[in-house]
């Protein structure tokens, strides 16, 4: 895993509030891409005092700081290097700007107060249909988005992705809701699965997935409190296990109940992706003092049962895909 300067890293936040001012976004209307990108500049300021890093003030800094910077490095390297996409990602970007919650590396409720105004927060989970879709167009594939606001209300795939053999590819994108109950979180994947297998086998869609956004369910607190970490790889066994705890209870107790479409047609492949992203305290190679670092992880676990697909199948081939956009979430910092 690669470590960039906040510098950088600030940049890429800054070019994101310039693409809003191209779309002619509000200002008034940015509250959580702003919030972000006022966390790294506090963080530029105070690079010679840091700060005590178990400061929650200091903690909230760096988790929307890394937040911002992560998603907009992908969305302005869609942005810059390929401007034909520009229109098909400007209505996600223009929900993005009022959006309030807008990180993957932290948890959202689904309402709260903010400024004593109570607010809905359905919109925090159209940013990783926003994510997956520059991913998507990043590696390459001609993408269709389903629009955010004027959407299908669930009837059509959130991204739909076009290969070079024209292969028509479908994704359900979902996000976790954040529950008091752990016991909860197996039997609300389940449902996020049987309702995303629904969409890609009722899409026009060759072959097809659920993405499953983790953000909500992933223990943010224990996973920094376990800090810092001595590697990228450490942090990232951290959260995958947290993953896994997951998992194991749902292939034992859930797995039954998987729709019985899932093999319909054979759009669906034997898989699908949880995507999990959070930020810890971290040291760099050769040095005693720890930084924050965004960890990003990908996993592709398969279904209806936990055995993997054999070579050269279905299954492997969408695990194969799964591992290329992972490289592109791992790469476009």
């Amino acid at each position: 895993m690669t470590l960039i300067p906040v510098q950088d890293a600030t940049k890429h936040a800054e070019r994101l509030v310039k693409i809003f001012d191209e779309i002619k976004v509000d200002r008034e209307e940015r509250a959580g891409v702003d919030r972000g990108v006022m966390s790294l500049r506090e963080i530029l300021q105070e690079l010679a005092n840091p700060g005590d890093p178990n400061d929650p003030l200091v903690i909230r800094r760096h988790v929307a700081g890394a937040g911002i910077h992560d998603l907009s490095a992908k969305i302005c390297a869609v942005w810059d290097r390929l401007p034909t996409k520009r229109e098909l990602i400007t209505p996600h970007l223009r929900l993005l700007a009022q959006t309030y919650y807008v990180g993957q590396n932290e948890a959202n409720p689904r309402w709260d107060r903010i400024d004593g105004v109570p607010r809905e927060h359905g919109a925090a989970d159209k940013v990783v249909e926003l994510y997956w879709g520059c991913l998507c167009l990043l590696a390459g594939l001609d993408v269709e988005l389903d629009d955010p606001v004027e959407s299908s209300h669930g009837k059509n795939p959130d991204v739909i992705a076009i290969a070079s053999d024209k292969t028509v590819w479908s994704f359900a994108l979902k996000t976790l809701s954040k529950t008091e109950n752990a016991a909860n979180v197996p039997k609300n994947l389940l449902a996020n699965i049987n309702k995303g297998m629904e969409q890609v086998t009722a899409s026009r869609a060759n072959k097809g997935f659920v993405v499953v956004n983790a953000k909500n369910i992933i223990d943010h607190e224990s996973l920094r409190l376990q800090g810092p970490y001595h590697t990228w790889q450490e942090a990232n066994a951290r959260l995958s296990q947290q993953l896994q705890i997951v998992l194991d209870t749902f292939y034992r107790d859930e797995t039954a109940g998987i729709d019985q479409t899932f093999n319909a047609g054979g759009v669906l492949a034997p898989i699908f992706v949880l995507v999990a992203h959070s930020a810890v305290l971290g040291y760099p190679p050769e040095s005693n003092r720890p930084v924050w670092i965004e960890v990003r992880t990908m996993i592709a676990p398969n279904l209806p049962g936990p055995a993997l697909p054999s070579p050269g199948s279905f299954g492997a081939e969408a695990l194969g895909f799964a591992a290329d956009l992972n490289h592109m979430m791992q790469t476009i910092i």
